[in-house]
């Protein structure tokens, strides 16, 4: 299946300095480039075509996964309580995914694909979010290819959650589902950590803190999941303490292709797209 996938121009490209993507400006932005590229349908992963491979295996080797999970919460997001619940629940399903000793769930978002949808500025927060409803506060898609964050700010959010405490390993995980299903447009789209060249990353200052750019190069292989449905989730890697030191991905790409999905699919359950994504610390102590 072809996609449009929307990239960064990478800094040899650029006829200005890419330093002042370091501090951050809403009104300036890296020039970006639209290409059509092909993607790897992970259904048959999940569908048992090919031999399943443990949540926690996968992250290790491509710093993405994708795995069946039911959430008996993801009605109640509407609500304090409900949201209360399902960040509950997310971070247990990680925490028995990982077998780490704790998760912390840092904030939750909800995105819609729709073009009125504007982005909306956010706190930056001191600590784990509560007493959020993410429905409430609906942005929109994320539609550049990228990283969550540097090495840096991941250690930073660590420790904001942790407040400070020893453990012996972190990482920082986001759990995304879409709301409804099935996708037919803006499907989250994954690049594993070993097609991610050292060229194919650039920093740029967020809101939130310093996150990656990603640029297009030879040999990328982004992957999706065909129809998506809500019992469907995909596992996202941002950070590690360890830093690679155990020959484990570090992250993956990601971002929200531009796709018709549509044929074969029921007009009437053909939405835009609406999707809620976890952050997740997990502890080892």
């Amino acid at each position: 299946m072809a996609a449009v996938i929307k990239f960064t121009l990478p800094t040899a490209r650029l006829d200005h300095d890419p330093e002042i993507y370091l501090t951050y400006d809403p009104t300036i932005s890296r020039p970006t480039e639209d290409l059509s590229l092909s993607l790897t349908d992970l259904r048959p992963e999940l569908e048992g075509v090919v031999p399943a491979v443990a949540v926690a295996d996968q992250l290790n080797k491509r710093g993405f996964a994708v795995a069946k999970h039911t959430s008996g919460h993801l009605d109640g997001l509407p609500h304090v309580e409900g949201t209360k619940l399902y960040l509950a629940e997310t971070a247990e399903l990680l925490r028995t995914q990982l077998g780490c000793t704790r998760v912390i769930a840092w904030n939750s978002v909800c995105r819609k694909n729709d073009a009125s949808v504007e982005l909306k500025d956010v706190p930056k927060q001191k600590g784990p979010e509560e007493g959020f409803v993410p429905t409430e506060r609906k942005q929109p898609i994320a539609g550049v290819a990228h990283v969550d964050q540097d090495e840096v700010w991941g250690a930073e959010l660590v420790d904001k959650a942790t407040g400070g405490t020893a453990y012996v390993r972190a990482q920082i995980v986001n759990i995304w589902r879409p709301l409804s299903g099935p996708v037919t447009n803006a499907p989250l789209a994954m690049l594993g950590f070993g097609d991610i060249g050292p060229d194919d990353l650039s920093k740029h200052a967020s809101m939130f803190g310093v996150g990656m750019d990603l640029h297009h190069s030879q040999g990328q292989q982004w992957a999706y999941i065909h129809h998506q449905l809500p019992d469907e989730v995909i596992y996202l890697k941002c950070f590690d303490s360890f830093q690679g030191s155990d020959g484990s991905a570090l992250y993956c790409g990601h971002v929200a292709v531009e796709i018709d999905d549509t044929p074969g699919v029921d007009p009437d359950k053909v939405v835009p797209r609406e999707s809620v994504e976890v952050r997740l610390v997990a502890l080892w102590e």
